[in-house]
């Protein structure tokens, strides 16, 4: 895959800059998310690690985490044009080259084999089908994956036309009304998650990380059809 799919290409440049205000009105608990990653991290890792950020969207993840520990690396990707445009603008204002690589693209553009400490991925791949290409996604980050290590993963999950999935939305609509986004807003974005998103319920998130070569995944957090886990690559 060269192209921008269509869940790519909308993040226009426009769409963008505002990302990082945006995206606090629409997951419920996005800086405990964060907050908890950074915990977690810290954790498990020593110094000197190198850490893979898939979805490195506008480069806040990763610049917040190069104030844990300044001895830590990253290399993100992100196959988004303008949000990766961001992310390298970002990156290079807290002077930060030194220790992040950016690449415009996606995981399986990075050199095979084991050479990355940890990863991230965060609220990216709701936005693969589950047509394999989940399958492959997962796949080609534990490959990358030393023995052991940890990918601290969150995401959408449900079941459409499920009782709770229709509940839980109702709730995070009115999440999000309460975050203040105005109400045509909230309208356009269920309308784009309608054409866009591809859930799967949680068990099937689980078996496709065991499937990929993880552990079984401990869950650390959770908000309404959120949820986040640990999962470490089998040794």
């Amino acid at each position: 895959m060269t192209q921008e799919s269509g869940s790519t290409a909308r993040y226009t440049e426009k769409r963008a800059k505002v990302y990082d205000n945006l995206i606090r009105q629409v997951v419920p608990g996005y800086e405990v998310l964060h907050d908890l990653t950074t915990l977690v991290l810290r954790q498990e890792l020593a110094n000197d690690a190198h850490i893979l950020t898939v979805g490195a969207g506008t480069g806040h993840e990763i610049e917040c985490l190069c104030n844990v520990d300044e001895t830590w690396r990253f290399t993100g990707v992100e196959p988004a044009s303008e949000m990766a445009k961001a992310a390298q603008e970002r990156i290079n204002y807290a002077k930060l080259e030194q220790r992040v690589e950016l690449v415009k693209g996606f995981v399986y553009d990075l050199p095979e084999g084991p050479q990355f400490d940890a990863a991230t991925m965060m609220l990216v791949m709701h936005f693969v089908a589950d047509d394999g290409g989940k399958a492959d996604l997962l796949k080609s980050i534990c490959s990358r994956l030393k023995p052991g290590a940890p990918l601290i993963f969150a995401d959408l999950n449900g079941e459409r036309g499920s009782p709770r999935f229709e509940k839980f939305s109702e709730l995070w609509r009115s999440w999000q009304l309460h975050a203040g986004m105005p109400e045509h807003q909230v309208d356009k974005g269920f309308r784009t998650m309608i054409k866009d998103i591809h859930f799967v319920p949680v068990e099937r998130t689980l078996a496709l990380l065991y499937e990929a070569g993880f552990e079984a995944p401990e869950p650390f957090f959770s908000g309404l059809m959120f949820g986040g886990w640990i999962a470490k690559r089998k040794a």
